[in-house]
């Protein structure tokens, strides 16, 4: 019966002039119907078709792409997976959730990311790989425009002037080596504004955050709040 209600479909079909594909062979359960070739379907292109949506005409499965890493801005994570890792004993961030928070509130992520390659684990060279390093020489983001840039993202209602806060900054000096985890007694210090900024990122509510950013104003030393400290 379905064969011949197959051969009177595609006849109407030829009749009028329109192009018959064949079901595949045993997709009725009869194990039957016209072939792609006697169709007027190239069998090449037939096979080719059932590759592509092998499964009942959906398109063909794909994997998900691959996650740039722990930031979402793949430079971000190459540079925060290395500062973490290598910079274990002086680290220059926190956390790795303070690292890409910190590089992606910059102007230029991947300049940031760019002209702070950790090169090794000693103190000294990882607080140059931290947001304390390069000064701003040969075109990198300097310590002061990341230090303003963090605080304008932090505390945009405290700050009135980035070029202000790049001056102020930049008469404070540099620490030779600086540790996130480290307690600070040296007030004033760049070093305790960016604990600081790195307590207001930490921070839970409106209040703590809020009070964060009065104390970078005032140059007060936080106690470090670490990942993997008590």
């Amino acid at each position: 019966m379905r064969a011949r209600r197959a051969a009177a479909c595609a006849f109407a079909a030829w009749v009028s002039g329109c192009q018959v594909v064949a079901p595949l062979p045993g997709a009725d359960g009869e194990g039957g119907g016209p072939s792609a070739e006697s169709a007027g379907v190239d069998g090449d292109a037939a096979a080719s078709d059932a590759g592509d949506a092998g499964d009942g005409g959906q398109e063909r499965w794909a994997p998900p792409p691959q996650e740039t890493g722990p930031c979402e801005i793949a430079a971000c994570s190459a540079h925060c997976a290395r500062s973490m890792d290598l910079c274990e004993l002086t680290p220059q961030y926190p956390s790795v959730e303070a690292c890409c928070a910190v590089c992606e509130a910059m102007p230029s992520p991947a300049g940031y990311a760019g002209c702070r390659a950790v090169e090794s684990g000693d103190p000294a060279g990882c607080t140059v790989a931290g947001p304390l390093g390069p000064a701003g020489d040969a075109g990198c983001v300097g310590r002061c425009e990341a230090m303003c840039a963090l605080y304008a993202a932090v505390c945009p209602r405290e700050l009135a002037d980035i070029a202000a806060c790049e001056a102020r900054c930049a008469l404070l000096p540099a620490p030779q080596v600086f540790d996130a985890c480290g307690s600070l007694t040296a007030e004033g210090s760049l070093g305790c504004s960016t604990q600081q900024i790195y307590a207001a990122l930490g921070a839970i509510d409106k209040k703590e955050r809020d009070k964060a950013c009065r104390d970078i104003l005032q140059g007060r030393c936080p106690k470090p709040a670490c990942a993997d400290s008590d």
